[in-house]
């Protein structure tokens, strides 16, 4: 088969992996965004999948250049495959959870923008659903690296959305406080119920709602079974809706949707909030 240009009309999603060098070399450098979904693989309670994460920002990230396409059809929109990396340390002592650390994430991140950046690409959009700060800090290390050495923007949108709470300014009125939903509760079950129902197991239904404050000094360092989370979870998963799934996955596109015309119109991103900077800053790499 003879090698072609790409014709944006023949593909909704552009994916890096099935274009050859050629192709990648013909993309138009200043207008071309690519997307690098990451996110570990991870326990999520006893009724969800370890990929929930890497699922649920795989395919947001994939409705949102479907819209993007629409939006502004000028530019190009490159999905990278999915990376199932991350820093999940306090959940290991469950099976499923694959922790590397704040540096592999980091130079993960860089050799991807940086394999762009050495070819004249401008812009890199990642993509994460994973909030803990140690991973954070690698993917924010690695931004700020490439940012520094090459002729590249860079952005993660969904963290400064949800560490400045804006989920909470936006979403529909519940009955009952989301902020207490950390890991594995009413929020991601309620995502998993959307996307994935198959994959969601019915013991949710009956899972006691647990709560710990995870910004206590008292919980640093320690893990979810040395806190007593002996299912894995933090939340009210028995609550979940798939109607509010639906909300909060069509929020995340949106989110990813305005980052990426935001970045290309060389709008500044919204930014971490200061406790958030002071904590990756006072993480040591682990």
């Amino acid at each position: 088969m003879k090698n072609k240009t790409i014709q944006k009309n023949d593909i909704k999603i552009i994916k890096f992996e099935e274009l050859n060098w050629k192709q990648i070399e013909g993309l138009d450098k200043n207008k071309t965004i690519f997307f690098l979904p990451i996110s570990p693989l991870e326990e999520h309670g006893p009724h969800l999948p370890v990929g929930t994460d890497l699922l649920a920002i795989r395919d947001a990230t994939t409705e949102a250049i479907k819209i993007l396409n629409k939006k502004n059809p000028d530019l190009t929109y490159v999905l990278l495959p999915a990376i199932p990396i991350g820093y999940c340390k306090f959940n290991t002592d469950f099976p499923g959870s694959i922790s590397v650390s704040g540096k592999v994430v980091r130079e993960i991140v860089y050799s991807v923008g940086l394999a762009l950046a050495n070819h004249g690409f401008k812009f890199l959009i990642i993509c994460t659903y994973h909030m803990a700060v140690g991973h954070l800090k690698g993917i924010y290390s690695a931004m700020d690296k490439l940012e520094s050495k090459f002729d590249i923007k860079t952005c993660e949108p969904w963290s400064p959305y949800f560490h400045n709470k804006e989920m909470e300014k936006r979403e529909p009125k519940l009955g009952f406080d989301t902020r207490k939903e950390v890991h594995a509760g009413f929020r991601e079950t309620s995502l998993m119920k959307y996307q994935y129902p198959y994959l969601v197991d019915e013991s949710y239904k009956n899972l006691q709602s647990i709560y710990r404050d995870m910004n206590s000094p008292r919980v640093l360092g320690k893990t979810f079974k040395q806190l007593g989370l002996k299912d894995g979870y933090i939340g009210s998963p028995a609550k979940a809706d798939a109607g509010y799934g639906r909300w909060f996955f069509n929020e995340t596109v949106n989110v990813f949707v305005k980052s990426a015309l935001d970045l290309y119109g060389g709008k500044k991103p919204p930014e971490l909030p200061l406790r958030i900077k002071t904590a990756m800053r006072a993480l040591f790499w682990q």
